[in-house]
């Protein structure tokens, strides 16, 4: 009987360490809205959010009106997580506009990453996240970031 219940016990606390870990390779969604106007200073801006194993990375991209975010895509390499997509070509009329993109990645592992992001064939932009400033940490500190300042 004492035999069953360390058993069992130990097969729970497996089962527990490993609950957190995410499901299969991580998986994007992408999503954008090219805004008919310029928002802002024109500056790239790049606020990534993390809660467990999904990160939400919102950019604001300055684009020339008329062109549009195609083929997004991500890789994880090393402790960067690079994001980035092509543009459609840029009509003539050079009128500066903005492109709102959101990135949501699920099943992410369990590490810091740094966000890189490049919108064609621009140089990338750097964000750093930090753990939420009031959040106590549930199992890890990856139950919560957002942009470091």
């Amino acid at each position: 009987m004492k035999k069953t219940l360390i058993a069992c016990a130990l097969a729970g606390i497996a089962l527990a360490a490993f609950a957190d870990a995410p499901s299969g390779p991580p998986k994007m969604k992408f999503t954008s809205i090219p805004v008919m106007e310029k928002v802002g200073s024109g500056e790239h801006k790049i606020y990534p959010y993390r809660t467990e194993d999904q990160v939400v990375v919102i950019v604001i991209d300055p684009i020339a009106c008329g062109q549009k975010p195609i083929n997004p895509r991500f890789e994880i390499k090393g402790k960067s997580l690079i994001l980035r997509y092509d543009l459609t070509k840029a009509p003539a009329s050079k009128t500066a506009c903005t492109a709102h993109s959101t990135f949501e990645l699920s099943a992410m592992p369990d590490t810091d990453l740094q966000v890189e992001f490049a919108g064609g064939p621009e140089a990338f932009h750097v964000a750093q996240m930090t753990r939420c400033p009031k959040a106590k940490p549930v199992t890890d500190i990856w139950d919560c970031m957002v942009p470091a300042p």
